[in-house]
């Protein structure tokens, strides 16, 4: 039986602050960048974090305090279900900064996972093999123990299942309204699916606080997945997102763009707390001084659905990270949808941007 490289994508990972870490999934024989440098030293291929993530600094006792546990990961995502036999792992160019272990658990349909290999031994610079028994899985969390760097890690086997062909509704959506698309429009997002090497996608301008765009479906869904991929964008992601439907059924004046949108409520630590218009004018114009100009404190700032608003929150809230892809599961059931707003708060740039939805009278 001969096993195939499984494609998959490198859907998460905890840092690899000196190369691009998405290189580190591809079949790719890892090339020689001797006599190479950028400006955070020599070049690598493949993943290669920070250092001394294990140790921690106790400066009144001048002492430092070292955790054996401490490990970076990386989360790989199948392109389809497969049936995983062997793990191939390269430190190739390695030879002073290899990770010494790792550890390998397949992620099993159904939320399980099951651990294949445990602080496996890594040498520096080598092709290892590591035979499995055989395991359904759809991804695979990797821990580094406890630092340095892996130039290809690849899952063999077989494939099992069809992939991923939902089809994205925001690609033939029409955008009703943007808040912002100074470095990137929202439609680069649509279509993004990670076929560069460099960012590329939906970027605002630093300015904004709360961007957001419409979209208008070719015809009624019922939305189960909301993708948004940060990818590359490692500096400049946002920090959470949003998505609202309207119904079918919704009655509206055709301003559901502008004054029925959702808004943003500021409180403060004493308690008081505003409903705001529009949060970009109140934080440029620094509304949130008193009289002497003067701050009262830190502000919480909440996107709240308005009562009059015919909006329904579909994803409440979704946490964003940098250079992430990301999966939020709908709110179910509810009523088929014509138009979508998504939002993201406070500002920055997205590769990915898809809908995963079912026909109204699925």
């Amino acid at each position: 039986m001969v096993n195939q490289y499984l494609p998959c994508v490198l859907a998460a990972y905890s840092d690899s602050s000196f190369t691009n870490p998405h290189q580190v999934v591809l079949e790719t024989d890892p090339p020689s960048y001797e006599g190479r440098f950028t400006h955070m030293g020599a070049e690598y291929w493949g993943v290669e974090t920070d250092r001394h993530i294990a140790f921690s600094v106790d400066e009144q006792q001048a002492r430092f305090r070292f955790d054996p546990d401490a490990h970076h990961t990386l989360e790989l995502e199948l392109t389809r279900p497969s049936l995983v036999r062997e793990v191939r792992v390269s430190t190739r160019w390695y030879t002073g900064n290899h990770v010494p272990n790792i550890s390998v658990e397949l992620r099993l349909p159904g939320g399980a996972s099951k651990v294949v290999l445990d602080r496996a031994a890594l040498a520096p610079d080598q092709e290892h093999v590591f035979e499995l028994d055989e395991v359904l899985a759809h991804g695979a969390l990797v821990r580094c123990y406890h630092e340095g760097g892996i130039a290809r890690i690849n899952l063999f086997g077989e494939p099992a299942g069809p992939p991923d062909s939902r089809l994205n509704v925001l690609a033939d959506a029409r955008i009703l309204r943007v808040s912002n698309d100074h470095f990137g429009r929202p439609d680069k997002a649509v279509v993004g699916v990670r076929e560069e090497d460099y960012m590329i996608g939906w970027e605002s301008a630093r300015m904004g606080f709360g961007e957001h765009v419409v979209f208008e479906l070719v015809a009624p869904v019922k939305v189960d997945e909301l993708v948004v991929d940060t990818y590359l964008h490692r500096l400049n992601a946002p920090l959470s997102c949003h998505l609202f439907g309207l119904p079918v059924t919704a009655k509206t004046d055709g301003d559901y763009c502008s004054s029925q949108m959702p808004r943003w409520t500021v409180c403060r630590d004493d308690g008081t707390a505003v409903e705001i218009d529009d949060l970009l004018a109140y934080m440029t114009e620094r509304c949130y001084l008193d009289e002497h100009g003067v701050a009262s404190g830190p502000l919480d700032i909440q996107l709240i659905a308005r009562e009059a608003s015919p909006w329904v929150s579909l994803i409440e809230f979704g946490r964003l990270y940098p250079d992430r892809l990301h999966r939020f599961q709908a709110v179910a059931p509810h009523e088929a949808v014509s138009h979508l707003l998504y939002m993201h708060f406070p500002n920055g740039g997205i590769h990915g941007l898809r809908v995963h939805a079912q026909p109204e009278n699925h």
